[in-house]
């Protein structure tokens, strides 16, 4: 499967997509929002971003996972975070050539921040496997099981027809 396919099928998931330049990567941003009273009543602004890099080491990731929260925290619409208020910001890189240092990366924890989850995920579509936190912190545990089962259902190149 080529990046293209891979993103074709994976926004199928999406309603709007736009296309955004940030910094040196060419990125597919998504959004959408979530509510649910099990979070004790909180909606979550959900950033979803997808990109192809020829090759992925721990800087790359990092580096692209921290444009894409900003971009999300600039893009933020509505009350304060934290006000029954959050957002997240899932990104999604792919690539066939990837560092091992940038899968541990995306295994680790993510960055703890205030009303706002960065989850960095690395897609690699030689073997087609998908890289990312499957773990659960104390901080934001009420969404984790949550953000691994959207991880799975929209990024997943192994539930894609």
């Amino acid at each position: 499967m080529t990046f293209n396919e891979y993103k074709e099928n994976i926004e199928k998931n999406f309603n709007n997509v736009l296309c955004e330049k940030i910094k040196n990567f060419s990125i597919d941003v998504m959004y959408s929002e979530k509510f649910d009273w099990k979070w004790i009543a909180t909606k979550l602004k959900i950033f979803s971003f997808i990109s192809f890099s020829e090759s992925i080491k721990e800087e790359t990731i990092k580096e692209y996972t921290k444009e894409c929260f900003e971009y999300s925290r600039k893009n933020y619409k509505g009350l304060l975070r934290g006000l029954q208020n959050g957002f997240v910001s899932f990104a999604v890189l792919v690539s066939e050539n990837i560092d091992e240092s940038a899968i541990n990366f995306v295994k680790g924890r993510p960055k703890k921040h205030f009303a706002a989850f960065e989850m960095p995920i690395i897609l690699d579509l030689k073997n087609r496997e998908l890289y990312f936190y499957q773990d659960t912190p104390i901080w934001g545990m009420i969404y984790y099981k949550y953000f691994r089962e959207y991880i799975k259902m929209n990024f997943n190149i192994l539930s894609q027809k």
